[in-house]
């Protein structure tokens, strides 16, 4: 990598539109009368922290965001300086934001602000550590982001999920492509859940799945976590989906 190479993280306005679209639905439908801890994997700029404040200064008790590459990391602490100048406090960890230690029982926002699709590879495991060892757990909200665009290889995909589309009675490839791209990130997560053994302990109820375009095809999901029993079937039929060309909300 060139060492004048700027490793900042532009994303685009339309991100952040989708995030608080999502948040105002959260607040509206899920969100406790309470501060929340706001832990993120937001990027170098840090506008999903300035978004958050924007919202309610009063919303988050602390923020922390992680960056793991060094470049990425230098960036980040400048910009957490230059925010301090302005009142608004953000901690910057040089780590994988699933090495994230927990510290506080009080209930956690969590943005995986994923560059790449939030599927296959060791996600699940991952996210059935964070669950498995309470760094997730009830009373919690977690947004993400999956990458959307290209075709990741539909067949491998449909075999990869092919449990998964048998329980909610998918069958067709367009209704497996749009099945996909509204809840392959739901699968991962529900997949993490069954790997901990929990979810008879925890449900995962959907906030809903936005598709935005910036650089590219995006989509934001958001979860909150409750105490009860997850029905994957249901899980997954319940999900919210914001249709970008209509500007409705609906599970069609």
């Amino acid at each position: 990598m060139a060492a004048n190479q700027d490793c900042r993280t532009r994303y685009g306005a339309n991100k952040y539109a989708a995030l608080h679209l999502l948040l105002a639905r959260w607040l509206r439908n899920y969100a406790k009368p309470i501060t929340y801890r706001y832990v993120t994997l937001g990027g170098t700029e840090l506008k999903d922290c300035q978004s958050i404040n924007f919202v309610d200064p009063n919303l988050t008790k602390s923020m922390s965001s992680f960056e793991q590459r060094t470049d990425r990391h230098e960036h980040a602490t400048e910009m957490a300086t230059k925010l301090a100048a302005c009142g608004i406090s953000v901690s910057i960890t040089k780590s994988d934001i699933f090495d994230f230690a927990r510290e506080s029982d009080d209930p956690h926002l969590f943005f995986f602000d994923f560059e790449q699709i939030c599927a296959l590879g060791d996600l699940h495991m991952r996210f059935g550590e964070l669950f498995l060892d309470g760094r997730l757990r009830e009373n919690d909200t977690l947004f993400l982001t999956s990458y959307l665009g290209r075709n990741p290889g539909w067949n491998k995909m449909f075999s990869e999920f092919d449990s998964e589309f048998r329980v909610i009675g998918v069958t067709s490839f367009e209704e497996k492509k749009r099945g996909y791209r509204r809840s392959h990130p739901s699968f991962t997560l529900y997949r993490g859940l069954s790997r901990a053994s929990m979810q008879g302990d925890l449900l995962l109820r959907s906030i809903g799945c936005i598709e935005y375009h910036d650089s590219s095809p995006m989509g934001i999901y958001g979860f909150v976590i409750e105490q009860g029993v997850t029905d994957f079937a249901e899980f997954i039929r319940n999900a919210p989906y914001y249709n970008t060309k209509s500007g409705s909300l609906s599970n069609d």
